[in-house]
């Protein structure tokens, strides 16, 4: 068996974001004995959330595929389960549940390992700084800094808790050039890693040969970042058109906003496997999101996803889309929106479809999957489990 890793992502198995499971199979693939941990967050649990934590504690805690405290093979992906009691602010129950989860490490992973942390949870960091580890890295996917909820105290403990992994961690991984800013002062290695599209899940589909009434559609999550006013003005000016959105709704959406408007469809969500069909069913995609701090730092995969498929698309812009500014249409008002659909539906064609997938082709999914393997290679941190162990830097200036 392989180097065992931590895979500590903010989602749980089975979400519907696959980005953080498929990475954790990808390291599972390449020879690590990896185990999934979703994380707690910062915040003190809630009432809501209760049900879902007692899951956790079932599958991940308690073990039911193997004795108490080791982690269950779900679908063979090795998955655990970490747990905080409140009031987590108060030190000494802080210093309690750094500790707990410190045993919960040695449980599920053991020393030599790898930690790939993806979410700063107090707690887990305090854990992780005297852990005996072979290397950590900070994948910092989102600018979490300006997640909603991140506000007040709450901001200022994210704060600490970001800075004090950075400080930990060997590498720090990131989507875009955007957020590697955020961290090239303080981190000793900053890693760009933009994100990957799994071409063999979207195989590429000729336009459509009938578009005399246009379908043009979402698919992904139904939240608070879609921007709704872009929908209507589209909605209301094209009624020839038919418009789906499809995907979980989730706070902030609320269907019945765009009730009145007969041309718009508001559908469940589909399965993974089922995602690139449901765009080669669209004469063009959108990406209608809200201009805020979030999207501005963000690299959406889904213009990856559309891309493969062969689909054009229109996109409130980010500085992550911009170097796809001659593939894609960037549009920052809902009158730019809907003239740049008016002119990706009747200028599309069977060579465009072909150039959009071929620079999906040159983002693939393994090719990045390769780049993450070879950053713990760096770090002398691979698959092996009897590789040499990790030169630590004494200071961040001798990293550099």
């Amino acid at each position: 068996m392989g180097r065992p890793l931590l895979f500590y992502s903010a989602w749980p198995l089975g979400y519907h974001n696959l980005e953080a499971e498929r990475k954790a199979r990808g390291f599972a693939a390449a020879g690590y004995d990896t185990v999934y941990v979703a994380g707690v967050g910062i915040r003190n649990p809630r009432l809501r959330t209760l049900p879902k934590a007692v899951d956790r504690i079932a599958r991940g805690m308690l073990g039911r595929d193997g004795p108490a405290g080791s982690p269950v093979v779900a679908d063979g992906l090795r998955s655990g389960s970490v747990l905080v009691v409140p009031p987590r602010q108060v030190g000494s129950v802080r210093r309690t549940n750094a500790r707990w989860i410190g045993r919960r490490l040695t449980e599920m992973v053991g020393p030599g390992a790898v930690a790939w942390i993806r979410w700063p949870t107090p707690e887990l960091v305090d854990a992780l700084a005297t852990a005996d580890l072979a290397a950590v890295v900070y994948e910092c996917v989102d600018a979490y800094h300006h997640t909603p909820g991140i506000t007040g105290p709450w901001a200022a403990r994210h704060e600490q808790a970001e800075r004090a992994l950075v400080d930990r961690a060997d590498a720090v991984v990131v989507p875009s050039e955007h957020l590697a800013e955020r961290f090239r002062a303080s981190a000793g290695r900053v890693a760009v890693v933009p994100h990957g599209v799994t071409l063999e899940a979207f195989p590429f589909a000729a336009p459509r040969e009938d578009r005399s009434r246009p379908v043009v559609g979402f698919v992904g999550t139904l939240d608070y970042k879609l921007d709704l006013g872009f929908l209507r003005h589209v909605a209301e000016r094209r009624t020839d058109w038919s418009i789906r959105l499809i995907g979980p709704i989730q706070e902030g959406f609320d269907p019945a906003a765009l009730a009145d408007l007969r041309n718009v469809s508001v559908e469940p969500a589909i399965p993974y496997e089922r995602v690139g069909a449901a765009i080669a069913g669209f004469d063009a995609s959108m990406m209608p999101y809200r201009d805020d701090p979030v999207y501005r730092s963000s690299t959406p995969l889904k213009n990856l996803e559309i891309m493969a498929v062969g689909r054009p698309a229109v996109a409130r812009p980010t500085r992550a889309l911009e170097a796809y500014s001659d593939v894609i249409e960037l549009a920052t008002t809902p009158e730019a929106f809907l003239a740049g659909l008016d002119r990706v539906l009747a200028a599309d064609s069977n060579d465009l479809a072909r150039r959009r997938r071929a620079r999906a082709e040159q983002e693939s999914w393994r090719l990045r999957m390769d780049e993450l393997l070879g950053l713990l290679e760096a770090l002398k941190a691979g698959p092996d489990a009897a590789d040499a162990p990790l030169d630590r830097p004494q200071s961040i200036a001798d990293a550099r």
